[in-house]
């Protein structure tokens, strides 16, 4: 055998002897692919967003759909436990908002059917909707909640607001465009993007922050410039020009998953929109995605509710139809 012939051959050899596993040597196992939960998560968004939603529902119209019985609707109150028994839509059974994520609260939900989701102002009914429709319920919110329902103090279990704005100044002007930041970091390894939304959902709650910031609260942070935090408007871009918060950017609240890299996850995001129900959405959604993010409770309604800079009258409670409830 020549050298060339020799070399050849055990090469050969080499090369078979390797993919042969050697007595008391474990063969290599392939690396498992880490499953992108933020990549996940933005689909599961989007997914809603991208499909016309319709954030909310009037209590006239889920009224006469209580009336006429109608199955294609679910009602669920996520109200405390002890406010759902002051009183309740008729045929609403009680998901306390903390315990939204959970495998036994889901599994009370029915797949077939329009949820409804009733709180004390649509603000944590709203964020409930998201969580629901990233896991694939069709789910809308009660407008203005049980406040939008009853007039009644007694029945909602808060202090029901008197509908009228602040009346604190607003801008035209457009800040600098900012820099793209990377996402925040989602530590947990998920398996999917159900367990990530059900995973993230079950952390906010444990961080036990508040849901909302109140117009004065936003005021202070804005008037002392406090770089700690980031104010973004989630209206349609016309109603932003009109008027917006000092210092605030907009990102439409149905692109708030496309163009989440746009804000800093080291600062905290304070989000309003119109009347506090779509700011909340996106609120969740980013606090879902591992920022910490809270809605300004009443939107610009609760701001300055002039509707020359593209505000709505947002809630009266002189239209509130005090609807019938039970216990």
């Amino acid at each position: 055998m020549n050298t060339k012939r020799w070399i050849t051959a055990l090469l050969t050899g080499a090369l078979a002897l390797g993919m042969v596993a050697l007595p008391g040597i474990a063969a290599a196992k392939p690396v498992a692919q880490r499953f992108d939960a933020r990549a996940g998560m933005i689909t599961a968004a989007n997914r809603y967003f991208k499909n016309a939603p319709s954030p909310v529902i009037m209590a006239g119209d889920l009224f006469a759909a209580v009336q006429a019985k109608d199955a294609d609707y679910q009602i669920v109150d996520v109200r405390s436990a002890e406010h759902y028994a002051l009183g309740h839509i008729d045929g609403a059974i009680n998901i306390p908002f903390a315990t939204i994520a959970d495998d036994a609260s889901l599994a009370k939900l029915d797949a077939t059917k329009t949820i409804v989701v009733v709180c004390y102002t649509g603000e944590t009914a709203s964020m409930t909707t998201q969580v629901w429709c990233m896991l694939g319920y069709k789910a809308t919110a009660l407008m203005y909640g049980m406040s939008g329902w009853v007039a009644d103090k007694s029945i909602v279990g808060i202090d029901i607001w008197s509908g009228i704005g602040a009346g604190y100044p607003t801008v035209t002007t457009v800040p600098r465009a900012t820099r793209t930041f990377h996402a925040a970091k989602i530590e947990p390894q998920y398996a999917s993007t159900k367990e990530a939304i059900k995973g993230q959902a079950r952390a906010y709650f444990a961080r036990g922050l508040a849901p909302i910031i109140t117009a004065a609260d936003v005021r202070t942070i804005v008037q002392t410039r406090d770089s700690r935090y980031q104010v973004v408007s989630v209206r349609q871009s016309a109603a932003y020009a009109t008027g917006h918060i000092n210092g605030a950017s907009n990102i439409v609240w149905t692109d708030i998953a496309d163009q989440v890299t746009k804000l800093d996850p080291h600062k905290t995001t304070i989000v309003y929109c119109y009347t506090g129900q779509t700011g909340a959405q996106a609120a969740m959604f980013l606090n879902l995605m591992g920022y910490r993010a809270y809605n300004v409770m009443g939107g610009m309604a609760s701001w300055n509710n002039d509707a020359a800079v593209g505000g709505v009258a947002g809630y009266d409670p002189a239209t509130v139809p005090n609807l019938p409830t039970v216990k």
